[in-house]
């Protein structure tokens, strides 16, 4: 009975995640198009100070423990904010690897890079869930001090390959998510 109840859960929690991953396509618009009006721009090094340990317990020393609290579910939000923005960008892209694929089935070089493209786009996709439940739970409890999983050097290479495949298509690249 209790494998029985994990079993359907798990299936249950796949396909609410085969969901998740699959409601972001749009089907008949062109992909590079959709990349270049709906992807947002995301501030990979301010994300990364609204996560760093080290700002969170410099913060924790500097300010009363209620303020503490205050700030830190901001900084939480906005680092939220953050990561469903990657999440949504990793959702586009899937398309414009998917596109590439299609239209450049005579390049191998190309079509390894859509591949990889595309496998990023997923890691990035499931990592941003993962971050998700952690920021909720540091949101719910802001002075717990545990460390955040985040890959954000998959979401840069992320990025980057989508440039170059732009690049290789004789496409005009797509401005740079990544803001430096």
């Amino acid at each position: 009975m209790i494998a029985t109840a994990i079993i359907g859960c798990t299936i249950a929690v796949l396909l609410i995640l085969v969901w998740y991953l699959a409601k972001t396509s749009t089907a008949g618009a062109d992909a590079l198009q959709v990349w270049g009006s709906q992807g947002q721009s995301v501030n990979v090094d301010a994300f990364r100070l609204l996560v760093n340990p080290d700002e969170t317990a410099y913060l924790w020393k500097s300010v009363p423990e209620a303020e503490f609290r205050r700030l830190q579910r901001k900084r939480i939000a906005l680092a939220l904010r953050s990561v469903r923005m990657m999440a949504s960008n990793a959702g586009l892209l899937m398309g414009v690897a998917t596109q590439a694929r299609h239209t450049n089935t005579d390049d191998s070089e190309i079509a390894a890079a859509a591949e990889r493209l595309m496998l990023l786009s997923f890691q990035v996709r499931i990592n941003a869930l993962v971050v998700e439940v952690y920021l909720l739970l540091k949101w719910i409890f802001p002075a717990w001090a545990m460390s955040i999983p985040v890959a954000i050097e998959r979401y840069e290479r992320l990025l980057q390959n989508c440039d170059w495949i732009l690049a290789q298509g004789q496409q005009v690249p797509a401005y740079s998510r990544l803001a430096r």
